[in-house]
């Protein structure tokens, strides 16, 4: 055999190691399940951080947008707005020129109407009015009116008696 450190089998040294208690450096490290947990523990509350921060920038950047695209339409409304007012108020106008003008034009049509009509009745019966320099004159038809003097209660009156036809 041989002198100096016995070889011990490997196999030996191994049960040797797990049946004798821990060496005290060995305390200050922990155990594999317990730094398994710590790792989980700490990746899970870095993960919840990460989290957290993407939606508070997530949201943070929404409300930014939001915002910005409120403001934006609040500013197309305004201009849209501008644009229209005077848009109704110069049709308002056009339509009130428009009324205006029709009742106009149809106060002096029925008017030459209502002259046509009477110089119209006029002439069946045998007159006409003529315009000269003293005024409006009648003047009629002696083939088909005649002037007379009629009694008008108890005085009387020139009339014009219309002739009848044959």
């Amino acid at each position: 055999m041989k002198t100096g450190p016995e070889r011990i089998p490997l196999s030996e040294r191994l049960k040797d190691r797990l049946a004798s208690p821990a060496a005290p450096e060995a305390g200050s490290m922990p155990s594999p399940s317990t730094s398994f947990e710590t790792d989980w523990s700490e990746a899970l509350k870095r993960a919840q951080a990460t989290i957290e921060t993407d939606i508070r920038s997530f949201t943070d950047a929404n409300r930014q947008h939001l915002s910005e695209a409120l403001a934006t339409t609040e500013a197309d409304v305004n201009r849209l707005r501008s644009m229209v007012q005077p848009f109704f108020l110069t049709m308002g106008a056009v339509a009130l020129l428009i009324g205006l003008l029709s009742f106009t034009a149809s106060w002096f049509w029925a008017g030459l109407m209502i002259d046509r009509a009477q110089n119209a009745s006029l002439w069946q019966m045998g007159l006409q009015i003529n315009q000269t320099g003293n005024g409006k004159v009648l003047t009629w038809d002696v083939n088909r009116l005649q002037l007379i003097t009629c009694q008008a209660g108890t005085g009387k009156t020139p009339c014009l008696k219309i002739v009848q036809g044959d």
